[in-house]
């Protein structure tokens, strides 16, 4: 019997490890292949081309923003094909099989891990037996059990890491890599408060996979560990073989937890790192401590600010922090304290998200308790709460917006960081911007990147004009078009050219060529396109 495994991942970048851990733990006994799609893929196309494969079995990984998708299609199949045995897996349908084998026509439901559970499940379909297997259920039997894979069995597996399917396109998607399974926290919003224990992966066996992650094409590695600082001396050892072993251009990023990280950590990376290497996401998601403790996500907010301050003043790593709007307790004017409080940090990033009731948890459970209404349907967002009414929840929409595309895009590093300097507060800024974008009817989707810098230019008093020049040029490997009215007339634009060449060795045929020249902030900028490549500098003015 052929058996295809398969999800549709949110973007064509993004990879799946389940299926490939799947496939590695079954592909010798079976005749097994796995297939990805994405949720902009047309759901026709993927049934038939899943159809075309002539497979019998048909084996779905599910997240919540995969599920609803997922659902169409095994109605589609069920339609064209109806004797496909079908599989569902995944975090999404562990914990309520009972609710998914009814809602969803398919077979049988693994809830938790499947490395040992569904080579299993595969032997017993194709020898007709009648399946009794821990973590496995169907309309006959719903399995209480949540699977835990033997990691010892895992690492006794090929790897993951280097199939020949991905060889073609590895330089072009993020490869998810994993050192540890479980969670030593018990956040009551999160899946992994639902698993038992934190798990490592032994030392020799780490090391051989990242071997061959640092010598493959692959740019961007992300870590899949829950809390990869969770053990100082397992972290350590990882990023020593990181930092010895790494290819030129990548970028290993990790999610970690702030407040208990080690100093040895600390002042390791300071250290050792290379520029560059690391990217750290610190899920943050409140300072009030109400909120922390209804939520037993416990942190010291101090200790926190202390290391995320070292981090960003070593600036050997990128940050990407986290807040959650629609937490217990947090009414809309503390929510608004703790997102100025976090951006006082100036990280890279700050990731805004909602809070989402997601099947299985314990704030889900108690969700009466706190007077949620959320989204009876994948992704089940937050609406409001005892603390934050639905139009408040709105405003922070709107200021979410305006954060990603102004701050967290990069695109406006040098206007931005320049504004924050003199507001007092970040958050009424994003959202008094998020007004302006209504009353003039700006485009929020489908407008070009020179609209962003024109509506934030009407919005900003004129002593930010020069700043949002420089940025926009910045974003370019050939000239671009301008926004805005040039500085320089074409005569002056000569005469500057002449005096730069002259007093600061440049190059006159390179600057008529290829330069973008403009008088901002009483300088000139000089901004060279040439082989897709952007290079620019500031000179002061000279004296003839």
């Amino acid at each position: 019997m052929k058996t295809i495994i398969t999800t549709l991942n949110s973007k064509y970048i993004h990879t799946s490890l389940a299926l490939r851990l799947l496939y590695v733990a079954s592909y010798h006994r079976f005749d097994v292949d796995f297939k990805e799609y994405t949720i902009k893929d047309s759901l026709e196309h993927i049934v038939d081309d899943l159809l075309k494969r002539n497979c019998d079995i048909i084996a779905f990984s599910c997240y919540i923003w995969n599920i609803e998708y997922i659902e169409k299609i095994c109605q589609m199949i069920r339609q064209k094909a109806p004797h496909m045995i079908m599989i569902l897996g995944g975090p999404e349908v562990t914990y309520e099989p009972t609710y998914f084998l009814e809602l969803f026509p398919v077979d049988y439901i693994i809830s938790g891990e499947g490395e040992e559970v569904f080579p299993q499940l595969l032997e017993a379909i194709e020898n007709h037996r009648t399946v009794n297997i821990p973590g496995v259920s169907d309309r006959h039997h719903i399995s209480s059990i949540v699977a835990v894979a033997d990691l010892k069995y895992v690492e006794s597996l090929d790897s993951p890491y280097q199939l020949s399917q991905d060889q073609k396109d590895q330089g072009k998607r993020i490869l998810y890599f994993e050192t540890s399974r479980g969670c030593p926290f018990q956040c009551q919003y999160c899946l992994s408060s639902l698993e038992q224990g934190l798990r490592f992966f032994s030392e020799d066996y780490l090391k051989k996979q990242l071997d061959i992650i640092c010598q493959s094409p692959v740019q961007t590695i992300k870590f899949l560990d829950r809390s990869f600082n969770a053990d100082a001396k397992h972290a350590i050892m990882i990023l020593d073989y990181i930092f010895q072993h790494h290819r030129p251009g990548q970028q290993f990023q990790f999610e970690i937890n702030a407040d208990v990280l080690n100093q040895k950590i600390i002042d390791f990376i300071k250290d050792y790192a290379p520029q560059g290497l690391l990217r750290f996401e610190i899920g943050i998601q409140s300072t009030y401590e109400p909120t922390n403790r209804a939520v037993k996500r416990m942190q010291n907010f101090e200790r926190l600010s202390e290391v995320v301050k070292m981090l960003m003043d070593d600036g050997k790593c990128d940050l990407h922090l986290d807040l959650i709007a629609g937490l217990p307790y947090e009414t809309y004017e503390r929510f608004i304290q703790s997102f100025d409080e976090v951006f006082a940090f100036r990280a890279k990033e700050l990731q805004l998200g909602f809070l989402k009731l997601l099947r299985g948890t314990s704030l889900r459970n108690q969700a009466d308790d706190y007077g949620y209404v959320y989204q009876n349907e994948p992704p089940y967002e937050m609406i409001e709460n005892k603390w934050l009414s639905h139009g408040e929840m709105e405003k922070i929409h709107m200021a979410e917006d305006m954060l990603e595309k102004y701050w967290n895009s990069g695109r406006f590093v040098q206007t931005m960081n320049a504004v924050m300097d003199h507001v007092d507060s970040p958050f009424a800024f994003f959202y008094d911007l998020a007004c302006f974008y209504n009353q003039n009817h700006y485009k929020r989707i489908g407008y070009q990147l020179d609209e962003l810098y024109r509506y934030l230019d009407s919005y900003l008093p004129e002593q930010y004009h020069d700043f949002l020049i420089i940025d926009y040029l910045q974003q370019f490997k050939v000239k671009p078009k301008r926004w805005y009215a040039s500085t320089l007339s074409p005569q002056q634009r000569k005469e500057v050219i002449r005096v730069l060449s002259k007093h600061y060795h440049l190059d006159k045929e390179l600057l008529f060529r290829y330069a973008v020249v403009e008088e901002v902030q009483n300088q000139y900028l000089v901004v060279i396109y040439k082989d897709y490549q952007c290079q620019w500098k500031m000179y002061k003015k000279v004296k003839e």
